[in-house]
């Protein structure tokens, strides 16, 4: 657009090619616009050299916290597991007990129910008359 010969060293004023205006480069606007922007890149640079600094160990820590929380929790598991394996056996244990227990009782019903049977035929007041006919003849014998 701009040939070599149209170019104009001065920095306020730049040659117009026929049939434009003349137009003042905004170089004050352009320094002030490149210092705000470096201004913001030095703020940004702050910002994440303080979150490197301040955040990050700060984070590190709470997923280290994390780590040794997963951890414990993995021992409290295994522990769990190790429980419900006791609880399993003790459960089995005290299922083989009980019909152990219902098995005896099938097997001695019947000789038990004999037995209390037996009880109930005996005559407690011809054993108690026999007992005191018994004392009465021992006891004068003792007397001797």
């Amino acid at each position: 657009m701009f040939g070599k010969d149209n170019v104009n060293t001065d920095t306020t004023m730049i040659s117009p090619q026929p049939g434009q205006t003349q137009v003042k480069p905004p170089r004050d606007k352009q320094l002030f616009y490149s210092r705000i922007t470096c201004l913001a890149v030095v703020i940004m640079a702050a910002t994440i050299l303080i979150s490197c600094v301040i955040i990050v160990p700060r984070v590190t820590n709470t997923f280290d916290q994390i780590n040794l929380l997963i951890e414990d929790a993995s021992v409290i598991m295994d522990n769990a597991a190790t429980t419900l394996e006791g609880i399993d056996a003790m459960s089995a244990e005290i299922k083989t007990a009980a019909d152990g227990i219902n098995s005896l009782v099938e097997e001695n019903s019947e000789i038990l129910t004999d037995s209390v049977n037996r009880l109930n035929e005996v005559d407690f007041e011809g054993l108690n008359k026999a007992i005191a006919d018994l004392e009465a003849v021992v006891e004068p014998m003792a007397s001797f």
